[in-house]
């Protein structure tokens, strides 16, 4: 799936994936996850998402990284803030007070740029991706921040064959074996999902199951 289809995405107003509310699920584990308040968070395709506002009340510095200029613009317009606009490389920053905005492709990150980062917030964006460009987002993920980083991954299970992604089916059994290597990973939520409320899903074909996790990846198996 190429950077294009999510540009396009948005260009068209094509954004029912985009949340009107901070993720309930980040709110309710933020005290568990042993972020403080001098802490860096990274948001991966992080589109205009509420939690990167939720996040800035909560840490040091957010770091949000999204393809398109246009969820950029909508975030800070939205919010009623005003960026001052940098570049590095490949990308063009937008930094408003303790938020960096990165628009560009996250998997042409400098590494080195970020190896202080504390938490990675993965807010459903792993599974935004199809299984032949998920090994690549996970190794750019794994190669970021330090042995104290930690990874927070929102993502979903069902018949991948009743219904075309995104989002795309990505089970606790594939989370481990991309991210086994390098993290201990903790499951924090699985909650079964009534379809019934999820009426695009069905309309797509989905009619067996939909469970939802929240996954905490971390460098040490007690963190």
């Amino acid at each position: 799936m190429e950077l294009s289809y999510w540009q396009s995405r948005w260009r068209k107003g094509n954004t029912g994936f985009h949340l009107d509310d901070t993720y309930p699920g980040l709110i309710k584990h933020w005290k568990n996850l042993g972020v403080g308040t001098e802490s860096t968070v990274m948001v991966p395709l992080c589109g205009k998402s509420k939690d990167l506002y939720w996040l800035s009340s909560k840490v040091k510095k957010v770091i949000g990284v999204e393809v398109s200029k246009i969820a950029i613009n909508q975030f800070l317009s939205e919010h009623s803030l005003y960026a001052e606009n940098t570049t590095f490389g490949s990308f063009d920053i937008s930094t408003t007070g303790n938020i960096e905005l990165w628009c560009g492709d996250f998997n042409h990150l400098p590494e080195n740029k970020f190896q202080d980062i504390d938490l990675i917030y993965d807010k459903a964006a792993l599974v935004a991706l199809p299984e032949t460009f998920r090994f690549r987002y996970a190794r750019k993920l794994k190669g970021l921040g330090s042995n104290q980083t930690k990874v927070l991954i929102h993502h979903f299970e069902y018949v991948q064959e009743e219904m075309n992604g995104p989002p795309f089916s990505v089970p606790p059994k594939e989370i481990s074996g991309l991210f086994g290597d390098s993290f201990f990973i903790r499951q924090l939520e699985m909650n079964t999902l009534d379809i019934k409320k999820f009426k695009k899903f069905l309309n797509r074909g989905l009619k067996s199951h939909l469970i939802e996790y929240l996954s905490l990846l971390s460098r040490e198996e007690n963190n």
